[in-house]
């Protein structure tokens, strides 16, 4: 994740912890409510003076958010790849033990032909 969809992460999880819609955020900001989405989505970067208005429509502080915003970059990232399930592994069980599929021919209809 980039710095701007991180940043928008945390704005989005304060404004939501401090029971705020987008339009609400936006006027207490004095700012657009699209410019909200926009931060959010990780589509703009406030400028320093912008980032100071935010911190105080969360009544929170401005190193506050910076400082999640780098706690979270410093994460190693999650992986995306899924431990297998009980029931997959006994799936892949099964299939080790009954051999390679297209090795064992019993299960098809004879060939005709020959």
């Amino acid at each position: 994740m980039e710095l701007a969809e991180v940043f928008g992460a945390v704005l989005r999880e304060h404004r939501i912890r401090a029971e705020l819609t987008q339009e609400q955020f936006a006027f207490e900001a004095d700012i657009r409510r699209n410019y909200v989405s926009m931060l959010e989505l990780g589509q703009h970067q406030p400028t320093l003076t912008m980032l100071f208005s935010l911190a105080a429509a969360l009544k929170c502080s401005p190193s506050e958010l910076v400082a999640e915003v780098e706690k979270k970059l410093k994460r190693p990232p999650r992986s995306t790849k899924r431990a297998p399930t009980s029931a997959g592994k006994r799936m892949k069980a099964a299939a080790d033990k009954a051999g390679s599929p297209g090795t064992d021919r019993s299960d098809r209809r004879p060939r005709r032909g020959n």
